[in-house]
């Protein structure tokens, strides 16, 4: 990312901040600035999975991170019962090597999609998600999702601020980019790999009206894929100023 010009960037592994320490010593040698956050899966006004990035919180907030925990616990039984149903169902999936891949850090859906493609089922990790890990397929398990509204408060009293992810993905963006922003959101990917320019005006347009800063992320987990990669899409610089500028004083 240095490379190509990049001077910052957040690392948003879902409901952890474990990566942090490794990602900020390797940032610190590039002379690249790491920003500290989370995705957050949450829920809100009927849409069942929305994605809020925590963006600047304070990694020793206690209730923060015992809530995280919490969510860790929650995906890690969640994988585990999804591996099993793709097992049972047939597909020659390795477990073991899921669990390897996971390691010390938290059980996502990404993990199973890299199975299925090294199994050959897939060519790409969202071919995986469209064909096999969808709410709509049979081997899909639900977990209970954090409320946003709390989501927000939280973030916010542990110091950081929030940013809607990928707003193109949900059923009513509009409706939801309005309803959050009451609720205290500070922010919306405007740039984001599966936005065109028509989505790229749409959601600056709804920034503005609504007072939230426009961001942008590459959604990188880990498989390049197009545009997600680290750098895919990138912001400047008055973007980082704006998000500080909404950090919860004092």
């Amino acid at each position: 990312m240095a490379e190509g010009g990049i001077g910052a960037f957040a690392l948003t592994d879902h409901d952890t901040l474990q990566g942090l320490p490794e990602a900020r010593e390797e940032a610190r040698r590039r002379g690249i600035e790491l920003i500290s956050g989370a995705e957050i899966s949450a829920n809100f006004a009927g849409e069942s999975d929305v994605h809020i990035l925590a963006l600047f919180v304070d990694e020793e907030n206690v209730t923060f991170n015992a809530i995280l925990g919490e969510r860790q616990a929650a995906r890690r039984n969640r994988g585990e019962r999804m591996a099993h149903r793709l097992l049972q169902a047939g597909f020659a999936i390795d477990l073991d090597a899921i669990r390897a891949d996971v390691g010390d850090g938290v059980w996502g859906r990404p993990h199973i999609a890299r199975a299925l493609i090294r199994a050959g089922y897939a060519a790409t990790n969202d071919e995986a998600f469209d064909r096999f890990l969808g709410e709509e397929h049979p081997w899909y398990v639900p977990y209970e999702r954090w409320p946003a509204d709390e989501v927000v408060a939280t973030v916010h009293r542990a110091g950081g601020v929030c940013s809607l992810a990928h707003s193109v993905w949900y059923h009513d963006p509009e409706t939801l980019i309005a309803g959050l922003a009451a609720q205290g959101l500070d922010a919306v990917e405007v740039f984001h790999p599966d936005h065109g320019p028509g989505e790229e005006e749409r959601f600056g347009r709804l920034a503005r009206e609504y007072g939230l800063v426009a961001t942008a992320g590459s959604d990188f987990h880990g498989s390049v894929e197009g545009k997600k990669f680290p750098g895919g899409v990138f912001g400047d610089g008055r973007m980082l100023e704006s998000l500080r500028g909404r950090m919860p004083r004092g």
